[in-house]
């Protein structure tokens, strides 16, 4: 039986799986820096700040790409979507504010919570939905 849930899921998988990303970022030294394209389904926490989560396995990384994934689809602004065991030694969860409008493209900002044993993780972006439905990495 296939719910509007895993509709909802087999519809962002294939979103994800349309196309790749590239965004402007600020680097640390405030400078602008274009995003070298990325495969479709990376999180764009790994873009906004390329340390962030490097460490990370691959189904870890997966992992977290999914609770962002779902959080900026379907995330209600302030809730975390965790991800990974809370008693493990990875896990994090992913909060996004109330979507607004910039042009015709519908956004919203995230915050990723990352511990790795024991090591708290933080980064943050906006992501504005682009024409095809993914979402890009804006700031």
């Amino acid at each position: 039986m296939v719910t509007l849930f895993n509709k909802a899921v087999i519809l962002l998988a294939l979103l994800l799986l349309a196309g790749c990303t590239q965004a402007l970022s600020k680097r640390s030294d405030g400078a602008d820096r274009t995003l070298a394209l990325s495969p479709a389904g990376e999180a764009l926490a790994f873009q906004a700040d390329e340390d962030f989560g490097k460490d990370l396995t691959q189904k870890q990384r997966g992992a977290l790409s999914s609770a962002e994934s779902q959080a900026l689809e379907f995330g209600q602004p302030g809730q975390p979507v965790k991800w990974g065991k809370q008693n493990g030694a990875v896990f994090g969860s992913v909060v996004v504010t109330q979507p607004f409008r910039v042009g015709q493209s519908s956004c919203r900002r995230f915050s990723h919570h990352l511990t790795n044993k024991s090591k708290d993780l933080q980064t943050n972006g906006t992501a504005c939905r682009r024409g095809n439905g993914s979402w890009r990495l804006v700031q």
